[in-house]
């Protein structure tokens, strides 16, 4: 019963919920182990509440709010195993989205609107189930959740770590089938009544069986570059982060190397290589409110 979905969703959110709470408090209590912060060095003795923020960040942020993208805090074992309970209830918690928009034919709507979707599909029967449901995502207010932080887990760097250097990698897409029924559905939500208009205009020209493509361009991605310790050997790993790291070791590393992000003008980047994804998408959008395009050569895209 998809009505189930939803409840099981509310409930994976408040284990989210407490477990940040639990890992929150757990850092907290970490306040005579250092930190490193690159380009907060300002923070003070506010360091830590401003870590803590961004680790836990849930939310979507107020405009003019802003919080580190990056650094390093020591824990302490303690902190460790409360950071691998949230990152299970992160993932937890993704999974439940996933079986809610699955029920719902892999839906990409906002949160709100997909378990709208959900819940309108039930019969009568299920009235006083749905009100209560519906009752509790407005007092979770789960509309205002960022999901990109929901589901980003606290990465937990190698023991004996010895530098870090962040990098960053160039600006890429994010390329997803849609189809036009879900294009139209998207359509109909837009705020701004001329480019609703135009988008409804233009996707019902195209036949039912029309697929189109969302792409929009990604930030810059966030990496790191390990040097570390491990049985007697010096290790080398590259990984990508999304956010303040947590370091296994009572100290910081000996050396560490900050970058700004170089935005779009990185003049010094290679160029990006065309995937053969992209070289099959026509660079201009159809719909550019919704970052909608069409396929080149096959007006199905198949």
């Amino acid at each position: 019963m998809q009505v189930l979905l939803v409840q099981g969703l509310l409930q994976h959110y408040e284990a989210l919920r407490v477990a940040n709470t639990r890992f929150a408090d757990a850092v907290r209590a970490d306040q005579d182990l250092p930190l490193l912060l690159p380009g907060h060095s300002n923070a003070g003795v506010h360091g830590r509440d401003l870590a803590i923020q961004s680790m836990t960040q849930m939310w979507l942020l107020e405009p003019g709010e802003v919080l580190p993208k990056a650094g390093v805090v020591c824990a302490s074992p303690a902190t460790i195993r409360q950071a691998e309970n949230l990152n299970q209830a992160k993932d937890d918690f993704r999974q439940a989205i996933k079986a809610v928009r699955e029920a719902v034919t892999g839906n990409k709507s906002r949160l709100d609107k997909l378990i709208d979707r959900v819940l309108q599909q039930q019969d009568e029967a299920q009235r006083r189930r749905i009100d209560s449901l519906q009752l509790a995502l407005k007092r979770a207010k789960i509309n205002r959740l960022d999901l990109l932080r929901c589901y980003a887990n606290i990465r937990i760097l190698p023991e004996q770590l010895m530098s870090i250097s962040w990098t960053w990698a160039r600006t890429h897409s994010a390329i997803d089938k849609i189809s036009r029924e879900d294009a139209i559905e998207q359509a109909e939500n837009l705020s701004n009544s001329n480019a609703r208009e135009i988008a409804l205009s233009r996707l019902q020209a195209l036949s039912p069986e029309q697929s189109l493509v969302f792409k929009k361009k990604l930030p810059n991605q966030l990496r790191a570059n390990l040097l570390y310790r491990q049985s007697d050997e010096v290790k080398r790993k590259a990984i990508t982060i999304s956010g303040i790291v947590l370091c296994q070791d009572p100290i910081l590393p000996e050396r560490w190397v900050w970058r700004d992000d170089p935005g779009e003008a990185d003049k010094k980047a290679p160029p990006r290589r065309i995937t053969r994804l992209d070289s099959k998408i026509d660079p201009e959008p159809y719909i550019k409110a919704l970052h909608l395009h069409r396929y080149l050569g096959d007006l199905n895209g198949q």
